[in-house]
Formats: C-alpha cells, sequence, structure tokens
C-alpha cells in the first residue's frame, strides 16, 4: 500500500509528465535530427516539444485573459520540474532544447491472465551536462553499474533516468529493465529511427513546430487490435444480454449499429498509416495542423488525391454568411467526394440490416457518384440558428450545376428511391416514423421555378420522452424549397421556408458585385490558401449552444454575449494524405468565457 504523501508524489508526477505531453506548445527550434533518430523506427506514439522556455512562454500569452489559473503556464510547469528534481535552477536540464515523449511495445508476449502488450512509455530530456544533470539535483541519485540514477521524492523513487547521448532518457520507477534495454539501444544502434520513417514534411513540422505528435496506427493496429476486438466482441455480447425484453426489430437495429462502429474503426485501423497533429500557438489564435496518411494502396490513399478540376478556388464563398452558426465550403474533389460518398452509403447499408436491399443500396451509389458528374466544382452552406422557429435553424446553400437536366433527373430518382426503398422502414423499427414527399414547381419567385418537399419525423410511441423531444426539436418536420438559378441549385431549409428562399434567390440574381462578409473574411485571413482548398468549415461555438439550449429539458438562462469570431477549419488532400488546418482564435475562448460568467451570474440570482 503506497503512503498518502508518496501517492500525492506520484500523482503530481505522472501530471506533470502528461501535461509537458499534451499542452506545452510553440516556438520554432532549429533542426535537431538526433531527438528522431534516437526514438525507435517502430514507437507507438511520439510527443515532441521544440524550445521549451519560449514554448511556456507563448502559451503564457495566448492564455492570458482566457486561463483563470492565478499564475502562468511556464512558472507552473518550472515549479513541479524544481519538486521532481529538488533543484530551482534545473541544474543541466537545457530547457531551451526539445523534449520527446515516445511509447514502443517492448519484446514478450501477451498471456491470457495479462492481454496488455508489453509497453515502455520513456522521456527524452536534453541536458547540457549530464554529469551535472544528476549531481546538480538533489532528488537524483548516482547512477548504478548499469547506469540508471533514481529521482526519488521524499525517498521514494518515482522515475528513473539513464544517459542516452546528449539525453536524459527518463521512465517510470518500475520500468527498470525496460529503460535498461532501451538506454542499451539507443545507445547501439546506427538506424535512423523514427526519423527514417516519416515523410519530409512530418519530419519538418516534426523539427520545427512548437509541438508535434505522432501516432503510429498500423503499429497501433498490431499491437492492440486484438485487445480492440475482443472488447468490441464482449459489449456486443452485453449488449445482447440486455436486450432481452426489446422487441426482435430493436435488437437487430442495435447489433447493426454495433456492426457499423466495429466496421468503421476495422478500416480506419488497416487503411490510416499514420497520424500527426502540430500545434503552434500565437498570441491572438491558436494554430492546429493535422496530417492523415493513408497506407499505399488502399481505398482510403485513393480517396485521399489530388483535385485535378479546372476549379481551384471556391467562387461561392460569398454566399457564406456572417451571423452563421456553420458556414461549410468546398470545391468538389471528384475522386473524394465519389469513394467518400460510396464509403457512407456502405456505413448506412451496415446499420440498417436487411431493411434495405443490395439492389437499393447499388442504386443508390451509382447516383450519389452520377450526381457528383454533374456538379461544377464548389458548393457553400450556411447554418444559422434560430431558437423561436422548428426547426430552430435554417441552412441555406447553393451548388454550381453544370448538367442541370441530368441533376433534376437523378434528384427525382433518389426522391422515388427513398419511398421505395426499405429506409423509411428502418427509421420505423428505431422507433421513428418517416414520410417523404416531394412536388415539382409548386411556387415562382422571379421567373425561378420554385420546387417543394417535406421530411416528415415522429416517434411510433406519442407519449414518449423520444417524441417529446422530436417535436421539441423539429416541430412537424423539415421543410425543403429550391430552384435553379443561373446554373446554381439553390435550396432552403428553415421554419419560414419561403422567405428564407426568396432571400436566397435574390441574392443570387442580384446585380451588385458581391463580397464575402466581413466576419467571414476574418476567418478565412487566420488560414491562407483556405478558399482553395478541398473543403472549409466556420464554427460559432456560441451560437451552436445557443441553438442546443432553445430545446434543453430544462430551462437555461439565455446567454446574450455578442460574439464575431470563428473557428476555422480547411482541408486538402493530396498523394494519399489529408492536411487539415485548424485555427482559433482567441477572441473566441474569450467569448466563450464571458457567456459562461454571465450564464453563471444568472444562474446565481
Amino acid at each position: 500500500m503506497l503512503k498518502s504523501k508518496r501517492l500525492r508524489d506520484v500523482v503530481t508526477v505522472g501530471l506533470l509528465v502528461l501535461f509537458i505531453f499534451t499542452v506545452a506548445l510553440c516556438a520554432q527550434s532549429p533542426a535537431n535530427n538526433e531527438l528522431l533518430k534516437m526514438i525507435p523506427a517502430k514507437t507507438l506514439f511520439c510527443v515532441r516539444v521544440n524550445n521549451f522556455d519560449y514554448t511556456l512562454n507563448q502559451i503564457d500569452q495566448f492564455l492570458a485573459g482566457v486561463s483563470p489559473m492565478p499564475m502562468g503556464v511556464s512558472m507552473l510547469v518550472r515549479m513541479q520540474l524544481a519538486n521532481l528534481l529538488g533543484s530551482p535552477q534545473l541544474t543541466g536540464l537545457n530547457t531551451n532544447g526539445s523534449f520527446a515523449v515516445f511509447g514502443v511495445t517492448m519484446p514478450g508476449e501477451t498471456t491470457q491472465t495479462n492481454a496488455i502488450p508489453n509497453i515502455f512509455i520513456g522521456v527524452l530530456a536534453p541536458v547540457t551536462d549530464y554529469k551535472q544533470f544528476i549531481e546538480g539535483n538533489t532528488n537524483c541519485t548516482q547512477a548504478d553499474d548499469k547506469g540508471i540514477s533514481k529521482i526519488t521524492m521524499n525517498g521514494d523513487p518515482v522515475m528513473l533516468a539513464a544517459k542516452a547521448g546528449n539525453y536524459a532518457l527518463m521512465s517510470w520507477a518500475n520500468d527498470y529493465d525496460k529503460l535498461v534495454t532501451m538506454a542499451t539501444a539507443i545507445s547501439a544502434t546506427s538506424s535512423a529511427g523514427l526519423a527514417a520513417t516519416l515523410d519530409a514534411a512530418n519530419a519538418k513540422q516534426a523539427e520545427t513546430e512548437p509541438i508535434w505528435t505522432y501516432g503510429n496506427v498500423q503499429q497501433v493496429s498490431k499491437t492492440f487490435g486484438p485487445i480492440i476486438s475482443a472488447k468490441i466482441e464482449e459489449i456486443k455480447t452485453m449488449m445482447k444480454s440486455i436486450e432481452g425484453n426489446q422487441p426482435g426489430a430493436s435488437r437487430a437495429n442495435i447489433q447493426n449499429v454495433m456492426d457499423m462502429y466495429a466496421g468503421i474503426l476495422e478500416v480506419l485501423m488497416k487503411e490510416t498509416q499514420s497520424v500527426s497533429i502540430a500545434i503552434n500557438p500565437k498570441p491572438n489564435v491558436l494554430n492546429i495542423t493535422k496530417t492523415i496518411s493513408a497506407v499505399p494502396g488502399t481505398d482510403m490513399a485513393k480517396m485521399l488525391t489530388a483535385n485535378n478540376s479546372s476549379q481551384q478556388e471556391n467562387t461561392l464563398l460569398t454566399y457564406l454568411e456572417d451571423g452563421a452558426m456553420a458556414n461549410f465550403g468546398a470545391i468538389m474533389n471528384t475522386a473524394f467526394w465519389k469513394k467518400l460518398n460510396v464509403r457512407s452509403i456502405d456505413l448506412f447499408a451496415m446499420m440498417g440490416g436487411d431493411s434495405i436491399s443490395a439492389e437499393d443500396i447499388t442504386e443508390f451509389k451509382t447516383l450519389a457518384t452520377n450526381i457528383t458528374d454533374c456538379l461544377d466544382g464548389p458548393v457553400a452552406y450556411s447554418i444559422s440558428s434560430n431558437a423561436k422557429s422548428k426547426p430552430p435553424f435554417a441552412i441555406k446553400y447553393v451548388i454550381a450545376v453544370k448538367d442541370e437536366k441530368k441533376f433534376d433527373q437523378i434528384l427525382d430518382k433518389a426522391m422515388d428511391i427513398m419511398k421505395t426503398s426499405g429506409i423509411m422502414d428502418f427509421y420505423k423499427s428505431m422507433g421513428i416514423e418517416t414520410s417523404f414527399n416531394m412536388k415539382r414547381d409548386v411556387d415562382s419567385y422571379k421567373g425561378i421555378s420554385i420546387s417543394s418537399a417535406k421530411l416528415s419525423m415522429k416517434s411510433t410511441d406519442a407519449n414518449s420522452p423520444q417524441a417529446q423531444m422530436i417535436t421539441s426539436m423539429y416541430g412537424d418536420g423539415f421543410d425543403y424549397r429550391w430552384g435553379m438559378v443561373d446554373g446554381l441549385f439553390a435550396c432552403a431549409v428553415s421554419g419560414d421556408v419561403n422567405s428564407t428562399i426568396r432571400e436566397l434567390i435574390d441574392q443570387v440574381k442580384t446585380d451588385s458585385p458581391k463580397q464575402i462578409g466581413a466576419e467571414m473574411k476574418t476567418a478565412l485571413s487566420l488560414l491562407p490558401e483556405a478558399n482553395k482548398a478541398d473543403f472549409v468549415i466556420t464554427c460559432n461555438a456560441l451560437r451552436l449552444f445557443k441553438m442546443a439550449t432553445s430545446f434543453a429539458p430544462i430551462p437555461i438562462p439565455p446567454m446574450d454575449i455578442q460574439t464575431k469570431s470563428n473557428i476555422v477549419i480547411a482541408g486538402k488532400a493530396a498523394d494519399g494524405g489529408m492536411v487539415v488546418k485548424i485555427a482559433v482564435p482567441k477572441q473566441h475562448l474569450i467569448e466563450i468565457m464571458s457567456a459562461f460568467m454571465m450564464m453563471q451570474r444568472k444562474t446565481a440570482q
């Protein structure tokens, strides 16, 4: 049994390592190939922090005015390090250098009683002089005959350390044998380690971005795949025992949903090579770059190809609205969207089980492929919240169409399949009755013929909480209106849909030059080249929260805070990979903090 004081010390150290692992961010650092070469090539994960002191100072600048902590992150981390090492001066530790945390599977087989693989987690901390590091920090003991020193707190060992090049390789106190093996391997190897497995872009990010995290999905799948599969089967068995009192259709639906999630996980584990995330906070914005690499030759790799269309810039971003809850713009990367649509239909079919025939699934895939061929490049969606309406949002979108006749034919065919296939039966088996009706040419406005559709939803049990929630959120369903305007498919979904579609038609037909709104222009300026990305998304968390609270089961005080900033996301596929860039403006965090503080004050009154 651990003494309470020792337990607190161990927890403190663990939180410190986790904090460094996940939060310590920013600053440019000179190329440091030595560190990447020291990390094993088959590492499960790696987190690297460059230019440690400068990074922590950058965090302080970004969090100033946002964080409720009374002291800066840099001071907090240095205090914890000083507590760990027993020296306020952090003697011998190079806090201007690059730190790394990595995990690797050690040799050894799992057993029936212990299915967890033999994992070693190491911390590589740069030192100016390893001897000074050991002798100048009072919590560090002299090395034993295998070169291992203990790092103690209150007399109890909490970590171990060994010399590895210009770094101290540290691990948990109970990983002595693993540390001996890893320190020897790192010192003796002549291979290029992790550096040899990275492409040029990832290697550059690792060496220059403030913080870089990397996950080898194939290695993780090989190590943990059998365990994950076993756990999924356990969950399925557990769900079957719980479903005993459920109707047969409900049991089948739950099983189908479980199969769908298992299928998604299997595809991701088999077809994803690696995932990396680079984080760079600046005083007014936090930039995040996520890179997903596919296994060569897989369907995912074939999907993640560059956009070869002549449309290289989204000309419809002028339709993305200021004040929107979310905006979405895309350039039609044909290979990407075709394969994504087909994959999505496969997953939906898996969830639908026997309620949707194989013939209908094939037809849906054909229509999804054909309608993509009808499009002429850019699309733009705007979603605005309206708490007084049902549904509590309004959607306006425009899609450039190059073959209007074929587009309309495919749309009509899709509507017919919606009625004749088993999709509606599938939703009914889940306790939701749905119907979909479409009418052509029900209205006209400024010479534009307007068509309409209605998606109705209601619970099979009118008195159930599910029924009350559906009615609260969506009323009697979704009303659609659309028309073809100067080569654009203009569509609206809202409570007052007739007014919304007329506003959109006016917007398309106006003769005055179309300009990107001020709010959108500011958002897009955070990510240069976002207008040329395969897709760009803006999201306002406060507006989204405001819509969600409009149908909450308990009253939530309204938030009247003014918000004009947005989180921005842009993604581009090429060469079997996808690069997604995210910008989180500090102003948006300040707005969120102000709103919730205001809500707390109202709740306390």
